[in-house]
């Protein structure tokens, strides 16, 4: 409660202010009745009280500007003074307007302003005494000046520590908003980042997933057709084919769809786990035999287990690399898969020797089956992210070969 009404004063200065002028305002007129009533004197109207009260009452009024236009403040505050020098020929109340208002100059004004605040009490600190007739006695003389001396001095001191303890504080809140726009820029970067990275990833599985699956069934049902016009009954296996491939591709659609769902809900859902095992291999080989292209598989070294996303990139570039074969080998073609196992590296090869050279991974117009480029470019992308190197080149003899090593855990 005490700090949410401290807050609130800080944010309505004038509140405060006002309250404090009042106050000092009205004990100035109490002190200045009773100056009267002691001496019989106030000035040039010592028939006339109310006078002392106005007067009195005024010296309130610079209080009420001392945080929120303090250049003023000093402005009527050494006005005051100036003329209360003249009227009141002993010390009272409103000459503690001096002290009061050094320090709100050193506080909140300018620099220039409070040096000049200051200057002006210790001058009045010196002329006051002169003026009340203290000069009789040099010791009351003196005390009195060094008291106003250092009330000014002191005013001035404690005004410019919490001059410093604000400023500390408000370079201290301006570092703290910095360092925080600094985080929440940093966080939109790693969240583009992350999601760059996302949308790379949905990328390449729903290319691995289409362009294999697509080219299987473009080809497949290519045959069908030349097989339907001599031979009707060779068209249903291939058609069957077809059939399995469409489905095995829906459903792994499907899956990533549904994570994607999930994903965008805030539901948790099982992930998404593609279907990319070394043990599948020999079902891709098949699905490409099926396809029209005789491919074989050589495997050097022991075979172990291997981190799940590891499988997936082997699964993904030799089925990417048999898809170009598809595409672009043209007909008649036959590919090798090789896996050469060694202690601490996994080279994968995928070798043809078909076409694809002269046709280029871009497009084959006489296959039938465009190509878009970005087979390649997601499997440079997968084997960088296992740490591994990727090459693709034409063979000399014709073909196309595609290389990758794969650093691998070493064998227990």
């Amino acid at each position: 409660m005490r700090a949410q009404l401290y807050r609130w004063l800080e944010e309505h200065r004038w509140v405060g202010d006002t309250a404090f002028a009042a106050v000092f305002g009205l004990a100035s007129v109490l002190v200045s009745l009773g100056y009267i009533d002691w001496t019989g004197y106030f000035g040039y109207h010592s028939s006339r009280p109310y006078l002392a009260m106005v007067y009195s009452l005024a010296s309130g009024v610079p209080m009420i500007f001392r945080r929120t236009r303090t250049e003023l403040a000093v402005v009527l505050g050494v006005a005051y003074l100036a003329i209360s020098l003249g009227v009141f020929p002993q010390p009272t109340l409103p000459i503690l307007l001096a002290p009061i208002l050094v320090h709100a100059a050193a506080v909140w004004a300018p620099r220039s302003w409070a040096i000049g605040a200051l200057v002006a009490g210790l001058i009045g600190a010196v002329i006051g005494p002169l003026q009340w007739g203290l000069d009789s006695d040099p010791s009351l003389l003196l005390v009195a000046a060094g008291a106003a001396v250092v009330s000014v001095v002191a005013a001035f001191a404690v005004g410019e520590r919490r001059r410093d303890r604000i400023e500390f504080q408000a370079e201290q809140i301006r570092s703290a908003a910095e360092r925080a726009e600094l985080v929440a820029a940093e966080q939109g970067q790693r969240e583009q980042v992350t999601l760059a990275a996302e949308r790379a990833r949905i990328a390449r599985e729903l290319h691995d997933i289409v362009a294999h699956s697509l080219s299987v069934v473009i080809v497949q049902a290519d045959g069908a057709a030349a097989a339907a016009a001599a031979k009707p009954e060779l068209a249903v296996p291939v058609l069957r084919t077809i059939a399995e491939t469409s489905r095995a591709a829906l459903a792994e659609m499907r899956s990533l769809v549904g994570v994607l769902r999930s994903d965008s809900t805030g539901g948790t859902g099982d992930g998404y786990a593609p279907a990319g095992r070394l043990v599948d291999l020999p079902d891709l080989l098949e699905q490409i035999r099926g396809a029209g292209v005789t491919v074989s598989m050589d495997v050097r070294g022991e075979p172990r287990p291997l981190p799940a996303g590891l499988e997936l990139t082997v699964y993904r570039v030799v089925q990417e690399a048999l898809t170009n074969v598809l595409k672009h080998a043209g007909p008649q073609a036959t590919a090798m898969v090789a896996l050469d196992w060694t202690a601490t590296v996994l080279t994968v090869r995928v070798d043809d020797d078909g076409r694809g050279a002269a046709a280029g991974l871009g497009a084959d117009p006489a296959a039938g089956v465009p190509g878009s480029g970005h087979g390649l470019l997601g499997m440079r992308e997968r084997v960088a992210a296992q740490g591994g190197s990727l090459m693709a080149t034409p063979a000399p003899g014709g073909g196309f070969s595609v290389r990758v090593d794969l650093p691998v855990p070493g064998a227990a």
